[in-house]
C-alpha cells in the first residue's frame, strides 16, 4: 500500500466477498442491527468469529453479480456484539443437558455397555451446532452513480425477507480494504486540508499496527494480519484523545502519531511544529520503553527541550521575573496559594492579590503600575532573586514630588546617599529616573517614611489622610498597593511592625531565572514556526507550576496563532500534545479559558490538539464534544466507560475495554474512517524511526 489511499475505485461490492469463508445466513433485520445464523463447522474452518468482529452480508458475489437484481447490490458492514437467542435454543438447551446426564448415568452403571466414544446420534449432533449471533449494523458499500466504491454509515433499506443474504468473514487483505477504505468525498476533503496545510499531496497513511479483536489471540494468530492505516492529515488541525490505563501504550501511541507527523511533513518539505507537555519526563528523556531512546533522541536534530530545572542539554523554562513582573508575581501568588506558608497579614493578602499586568501608556493606571513594577523589582531583590548585575530599576521623581519631598530635611541626605551629592539636576524633566537597586531601595524607603510623616502630620491638624499628593490635588500619590508593596519592602507594616514581608516570597526564587532576555513563549512559538519538535519537561517542580507555565505557553500559543490569523495571513501548522491531560485540563474550566478555546476554535488557526488521559470523565466536556480523533486502550471502571460510550459506536467495545488490559490493544475512531476499529499498536522502535528518517532526507 504505497498510495496515498487504499486504491478500491476499480473495486465492485462484490469483489468484498471471498465466497470461501461463508460462515451464516441473515435471518432478521432492522436498521440498526441483524440476526446471523451460523454453526460450528462454519467457524471452524474461518478460525472463528471473535467478539467485535467484522463480517459481510451480501446477497450478490462476484460469480452471480451479474445475475442478480440490481435492488440487491450492496455488501452490509456488520460487527458481532453477542450471541444472539433462536426461538429453538431451549430445545436444544435440553436435548444438550439429557445427553450428558444419560452418559453420566451410563458411566456409573457397571451393567451397562459403555465407551468414551458415546456420542449424540448425528441429527441430535447437527442440530445443536447451530447458533445465532447478534450484530451492529455499521454501514453499507455500494457503488456511487461515477463508479466509486463507497461506505455509507447505516442501512438504507432492508426487506422483511431476508432469504439469499449470505454472511461472510473478511479477512486478509479484503480485510484489510475494509477497514482502510476511504470514501471519496473524505479523500477530497484531506486534499483540500492538505494542500491548506502547505502540503503538495496527501500525506502517506502510516500502519499504526495490526486488526486484533479480543485479548485472546490464539486462532487470530493463524489468520493473515490485516494492517491498520491511520491518515497524518486526520491530525493535522483536529482533535485527538488518547484513553486509557498507565501502562496500556497511550505514550507509545502517541510517539508513533509524534513520528508519523514529522516524517510526513520532512518528504513533502512543509513546516509543522509539535509541542509535547511532558509531565512524566518520557519524551524528553531516554528510557528502558524506548530501547533506551527517547523522542528528543531520535528527532535529535529537530527538538528543543525546555525544563523548568538547570539541566544540560535542555533550554531554560523559566521566567525572568525582573523582565516579566506580571508573569512572575502571577506565579508566586499562584504557589504561595497552593503552599502552607506560615506567613499573613493584611499587607500580604493584597499583594497575594494584586497584578502588574500593564495598561496603555495613555491612562492614568500606567504611573502607578510603573510604581509597582519597580518596587516590585526591589522586593524580589531583598528575597533573593538573582538579577542581571546591569539591572537598572526606575524610580519616580515628577516635579510634583519632589515639591512636597523637599520640605523634608532627609531629601538632601538621601541624594548625598544615592548619589554623592544634593544636585537635583539629574531629575530634570524626568517623571522616572533609572538607577542600581540598592539606590532605588534608598529611594523608596525615604518616600515610604516621608509618606507615613505627612499622614502622622495631617492626624495632628486634623486633616484628611492623604500623605503625598498626586497632581490631582486632594488624591493620594501612593494608593493602597503602592503601599502595601512598600511595607513588603521593608517588612513594616503602617503601624511600624515587624511582618514577614519580602520573605513569604524568598522559598519560590528557584522558579525564576536571571539566564532568560526574552519571553520563553515567543522563543517557544519562533521554534514551532520553524517546524521543530519542542518538549515540556514538566516532571520537576510542584503540580502549580507546571499548571501555570503549561496554561501560559498555551494561551501564547493560540493567542499569536488566531492574531495571524485575524491579520488575514497564514497561521503556522501547530499540534500540541498533551500528557496526563485530566491534570491540566479541568472539568471545570470555564468555556472561555485557554484549554476549552483551543479544543473549540483551535482548528480554525491549524492548531490540532492531541490529549492523553486515563481519566476522560475528568477531562472538560466542551473539549470532549469537539474531539474527531479517538484512540482507546484499557479502561478500568464503569463511569469511564459510560463517558466513552456517548461517542461514536464506543459502547460496543466496554466489556473488552473493561477486561482487556494488554499493551497497545487498542480501538480507533479516526476523522476519516466512519466506525471504530480494534487495533494491536505497532510498537515505537527508535532504530526503524531513524532509518525512515535516514531515507527521507536522501
Amino acid at each position: 500500500m504505497n498510495n496515498n489511499f487504499t486504491a478500491l475505485a476499480a473495486v465492485g461490492p462484490s469483489d468484498l466477498i471471498d465466497t470461501n469463508s461463508h460462515v451464516g445466513y441473515v435471518y432478521s433485520t432492522n436498521f440498526r442491527n441483524a440476526l446471523v445464523l451460523t454453526n460450528d463447522a462454519w467457524k471452524k474452518s474461518v478460525n472463528g468469529i471473535p467478539h467485535n468482529s467484522f463480517l459481510l452480508a451480501s446477497a450478490i458475489t462476484k460469480e452471480n453479480a451479474n445475475e442478480i437484481d440490481e435492488f440487491y447490490h450492496e455488501v452490509i458492514l456488520l460487527r458481532v456484539l453477542e450471541p444472539a437467542q433462536m426461538p429453538s435454543e431451549q430445545e436444544m438447551i435440553k436435548a444438550n443437558i439429557e445427553h450428558r446426564q444419560r452418559l453420566v448415568t451410563l458411566a456409573n452403571d457397571s451393567t451397562a455397555e459403555f465407551t468414551s466414544k458415546d456420542d449424540m446420534d448425528p441429527i441430535t449432533k447437527g442440530e445443536t451446532q447451530w447458533g445465532a449471533i447478534k450484530c451492529r449494523i455499521l454501514g453499507t458499500f455500494y457503488h456511487s452513480d461515477n463508479g466509486d466504491l463507497v461506505l455509507g454509515s447505516d442501512l438504507e433499506n432492508y426487506t422483511a425477507s431476508s432469504l439469499g443474504v449470505k454472511v461472510y468473514k473478511p479477512r486478509g487483505n479484503i480485510l484489510e480494504k475494509i477497514i482502510n477504505h476511504i470514501n471519496p468525498d473524505s479523500k477530497n476533503k484531506m486534499k483540500e486540508d492538505a494542500r491548506k496545510s502547505g502540503f503538495r499531496n496527501v500525506p502517506e497513511p502510516i500502519i499504526v499496527g495490526d486488526i486484533r479483536y479480543t485479548s485472546t489471540s490464539r486462532l487470530q494468530q493463524k489468520e493473515t494480519k490485516a494492517k491498520v492505516e491511520i491518515q497524518p492529515s486526520d491530525f493535522l488541525a483536529r482533535r485527538t484523545a488518547v484513553l486509557g490505563m498507565t501502562r496500556t501504550g497511550k505514550s507509545n501511541t502517541i510517539k508513533t502519531i509524534i513520528s508519523a507527523v514529522a516524517i510526513s511533513a520532512l518528504k513533502d518539505k512543509v513546516k509543522v511544529g509539535q509541542i509535547i507537555f511532558d509531565i512524566n519526563g518520557e519524551y524528553a528523556n531516554a528510557n528502558h520503553q524506548d530501547d533506551g531512546s527517547s523522542i528528543a533522541e531520535v528527532f535529535s536534530n529537530d527538538c528543543v527541550r525546555y525544563s523548568v530545572m538547570d539541566i544540560e542539554g535542555f533550554k531554560d523554562l523559566r521566567t525572568n521575573f525582573y523582565k516579566e513582573t506580571a508573569i512572575g508575581l502571577n506565579i508566586i501568588q499562584s504557589l504561595f496559594n497552593a503552599d502552607k506558608s506560615p506567613y499573613g497579614g493584611q499587607d500580604l493578602d493584597i499583594f497575594m492579590s494584586a497584578t502588574l499586568e500593564k495598561p496603555e501608556e495613555s491612562t492614568s493606571e500606567y504611573i502607578r503600575w510603573k510604581w509597582l513594577n519597580s518596587i516590585f523589582q526591589c522586593i524580589l531583590n531583598e528575597a533573593g532573586y538573582i538579577s542581571d548585575t546591569t539591572l537598572k530599576i526606575p524610580i519616580p521623581c515628577s516635579q510634583n514630588m519632589l515639591k512636597q519631598l523637599r520640605s523634608f530635611k532627609q531629601f538632601t541626605e538621601t541624594l548625598t546617599n544615592m548619589f554623592g551629592n544634593t544636585d537635583e539636576s539629574i531629575f530634570s524633566g524626568k517623571k522616572f529616573l533609572d538607577v542600581s537597586k540598592e539606590q532605588a531601595k534608598q529611594w523608596f524607603d525615604f518616600i515610604r517614611n516621608t509618606n507615613i510623616e505627612l499622614k502622622k502630620q495631617q492626624k495632628e491638624n486634623n486633616k484628611i489622610e492623604i500623605g503625598l499628593e498626586s497632581s490631582t490635588k486632594g488624591n493620594s500619590l501612593i494608593d493602597p498597593n503602592i503601599e502595601c508593596f512598600l511595607n513588603m519592602l521593608f517588612r513594616r507594616n503602617n503601624s511600624n511592625n515587624t511582618i514577614g514581608g519580602f520573605r513569604a516570597i524568598a522559598k519560590y526564587s528557584i522558579y525564576h531565572t536571571n539566564k532568560r532576555s526574552e519571553d520563553v513563549n515567543k522563543e517557544i512559538f519562533s521554534f514551532l514556526q520553524d517546524g521543530k519538535i519542542v518538549i515540556l519537561d514538566l516532571s520537576s517542580g510542584p503540580v502549580e507550576i507546571r499548571t501555570i507555565l503549561a496554561e501560559r505557553i498555551a494561551r501564547y500559543i493560540f493567542n499569536n496563532s488566531m492574531d495571524i490569523m485575524h491579520n488575514n495571513q497564514m497561521p503556522p501548522n501547530i499540534v500540541m500534545f498533551v500528557e496526563e491531560a485530566h491534570n491540566l485540563i479541568g472539568q471545570k474550566e470555564p468555556l472561555d479559558s485557554t484549554w476549552p478555546r483551543i479544543a473549540k476554535e483551535g482548528a480554525k488557526a491549524k492548531i490540532a490538539f492531541v490529549y492523553a488521559t486515563q481519566e476522560p470523565s475528568s477531562i472538560h466536556k466542551n473539549i470532549l464534544a469537539n474531539t474527531e480523533n479517538w484512540l482507546a486502550t484499557h479502561l478500568n471502571n464503569e463511569d469511564e466507560l459510560r463517558t466513552l460510550g456517548k461517542f461514536y459506536d464506543f459502547a460496543d467495545f466496554s466489556e473488552s475495554l473493561k477486561t482487556a488490559q494488554d499493551v497497545g490493544f487498542a480501538r480507533i475512531k479516526t476523522l476519516s474512517s466512519p466506525f471504530v476499529i480494534p487495533v494491536q499498536i505497532k510498537r515505537f522502535t527508535p532504530d526503524k524511526i531513524k532509518e525512515e528518517l535516514a531515507n527521507t532526507r536522501k
